[in-house]
């Protein structure tokens, strides 16, 4: 091989090294920007589920804060109603507020029923179940004409009122599990 031939063997490589080069950089800067374009969108489906997972916390939140507050509040209202028969005949701001009361629960309880968990729905049914038959005694008081048939009535009315008390306990301590507010 002559030196001409050789020189020219020795330029091409060089030339085709270079360009080589070139594009071997190129593909290698390509697949880092690939990898960290992989990167911001993993971050950004997580910084997205986790905004999510916190959105639907603070609506479970919400709702067992709700349901707690209205089921106390609705017991409160027929307590006080019953205790209203039991000094004498209520009035028309006690009939009120245990309609109010009663209308806001069933409210709060329908949209607990489409997100809280079945062990939540499953202890505030029994809440339900006692306010539903407290509030069916209390119609009946209602509708009794002789005072002495009314006494045994509020009775049982202000013991079921008073039980739910222990009902509303155990089911706000399932809520506060699941809440993660407490362990037990």
């Amino acid at each position: 091989m002559s030196g001409e031939t050789a020189s020219l063997v020795v330029a091409v490589v060089g030339v085709c090294g270079t360009l080589a080069s070139a594009i071997f950089s190129q593909q290698l800067s390509q697949r880092a920007k690939l990898v960290e374009l992989e990167h911001m969108e993993r971050q950004r489906l997580a910084e997205k589920d986790s905004a999510e997972r916190e959105r639907k916390a603070d609506q479970l939140r919400t709702c067992y804060t709700q349901l707690n507050a209205n089921d106390r509040n609705y017991r409160d209202a027929m307590l006080a109603y019953a205790y209203a028969f039991e000094t004498g005949s209520p009035g028309e701001a006690e009939i009120a507020e245990v309609a109010a009361a009663r209308r806001a629960q069933r409210d709060v309880r329908a949209e607990a029923q489409m997100i809280a968990s079945d062990a939540v729905l499953s202890s505030e049914g029994a809440v339900n179940a006692q306010l539903t038959v407290a509030y069916r005694l209390l119609k009946q008081i209602e509708r009794a004409s002789d005072a002495g048939a009314r006494g045994p009535l509020l009775e049982e009315v202000i013991k079921l009122l008073d039980e739910i008390i222990l009902l509303l306990s155990r089911t706000r301590s399932i809520m506060r599990v699941e809440l993660g507010v407490t362990d037990r």
